[in-house]
This record gives C-alpha cells, sequence and structure tokens, in this order.
C-alpha cells in the first residue's frame, strides 16, 4: 500500500500567472520594483512566505511580521483568484481524486500556502470532498521550507504512511528537492511551471502535464516498472 502527497499550488490548480502577478503587485507596493519571471521561478514558486518576503524585502522578518506581510499579500491573490478562470482544479484531477478516494488510498496536501489560503482553497474549490483540513499540512511558520523535506515528513505522519511508500506530486524546483531529500518512493513532476527534461534532471521519476490520463492503474504499473535510466515514463 502506498500514500498519494499532493503539493497544491502549480499542482493541483495551475496558478502560476495569478501568484507571479500577486507577488509582483505587492513587491511594487513595498519596494517600488518590479520583479522578473526568472527571480520570481527562482525565489518564489515552493518556498514558503518567510523565505520570499525576507528576499524581496532584502531583511530578516519576525515571525509576526512575516505573517502580517503574507496576509497582506495573500488579499491580492485571492481577489485575482476570484476573478480569474484560471481559479479551477487541474484537467482530470476530479475524477482521479474521486478514484482515490473510492478505493480507500490514503492520501493529503502538502503546501507552502499559509491557513487562510488553505480556508479559502477548501471553500472555494469544495476540497472537503476528499480532503480532511486537518490533515492538511501548510505554511505554519514553524515548518522548514522546501526545498528542506520537513513539510512532506509530517504529511505522510499525517496519513500514517512511511515517507519510503509515499508518491509526491509537484511542480516546482524546490519542490521537487523536498521530496527527493525527504526520500519519497517516488517523485511525479508536474509540468505547469518547468519542462519535463528540467524536471526529471531535478529528480522526478516521471512527468505529467495534467491528471487526465492518470489513474490507479497506471500508478500501479509505473511502480512495479524497473528502469535503468533517468528518463521519463509515459502514462
Amino acid at each position: 500500500m502506498f500514500g498519494i502527497i499532493f503539493d497544491f499550488n502549480g499542482t493541483m490548480i495551475f496558478d502560476k500567472k495569478l501568484h507571479n502577478e500577486s507577488w509582483r503587485e505587492f513587491i511594487r507596493i513595498k519596494t517600488g520594483r518590479i520583479a522578473s519571471d526568472e527571480e520570481l521561478n527562482e525565489h518564489m514558486h515552493g518556498r514558503n512566505a518567510g523565505y520570499i518576503l525576507s528576499h524581496f524585502l532584502q531583511k530578516e522578518l519576525s515571525k509576526e511580521e512575516a505573517s502580517a506581510l503574507e496576509e497582506e499579500k495573500e488579499l491580492i491573490y485571492r481577489k485575482m483568484c476570484l476573478k480569474s478562470d484560471d481559479f479551477k482544479l487541474a484537467d482530470g484531477l476530479v475524477h482521479f481524486l474521486d478514484e482515490l478516494k473510492n478505493n480507500k488510498i490514503l492520501y493529503t496536501i502538502a503546501t507552502a500556502s499559509g491557513f487562510n489560503n488553505v480556508k479559502f482553497f477548501f471553500e472555494n474549490l469544495k476540497l472537503d470532498r476528499w480532503f480532511d483540513i486537518n490533515k492538511t499540512v501548510y505554511n505554519d511558520g514553524n515548518i522548514k521550507g522546501k526545498p528542506e523535506p520537513d513539510i512532506f515528513l509530517k504529511a505522510a505522519d499525517k496519513i500514517g504512511v512511511n515517507i519510503g511508500n509515499c508518491i509526491i506530486f509537484e511542480d516546482s524546483k524546490s519542490g521537487i528537492q523536498a521530496a527527493v531529500h525527504a526520500k519519497a518512493k517516488k517523485v511525479i513532476g508536474v509540468s505547469s511551471m518547468l519542462c519535463e527534461e528540467e524536471l526529471i534532471n531535478l529528480g522526478a521519476s516521471f512527468v505529467i502535464k495534467d491528471y487526465e490520463n492518470i489513474s490507479l492503474s497506471n500508478l500501479n504499473r509505473y511502480l512495479r516498472y524497473k528502469y535503468r535510466s533517468n528518463r521519463a515514463f509515459k502514462i
């Protein structure tokens, strides 16, 4: 029996544009400068808010300061989400989650987002159809951020599955690195932000663009597949 851990942003919803726009607007308000896509890709995606804020504001922040600033930025993001057609679950994901639930697979979410965003996602995307919010791992200010493995180790503990028996779905550089550092059974890269080659080079076992063609039978087939090279296995 294996467990499944999903990152959220960029993995379950493809909201890179919304995150880029909201962080860029927040940074402009606070610093007067416009962050480039390259800088956002390196220092924002997959990272926790404390790291991102310290990088872009160029100073160390207390937990209280970081929490207040994070919420200020996330208000911008949430307003953008409610106006965007991109704010939806990835193609094929509803069917895949239904299959996991019906087959009693153990699974959860491990996200660098804070709890207010998690509540927002649960309420507006009806995630309680599949997930228990109390088993969702999020940035509470006490977990080391990706690429450290802590968030995935805690998620595995939440569902009672050894991390060595967990499959992790991730899209970002720091997220893939964290999953590899956690010593997960397999890491599935989601190519919402990075290309297949980049994800494989970072340590993903194989790559999907969405969930349209993924199923439990595909996963079980892949887990039995013995390969000699670090190349993507096509589902």
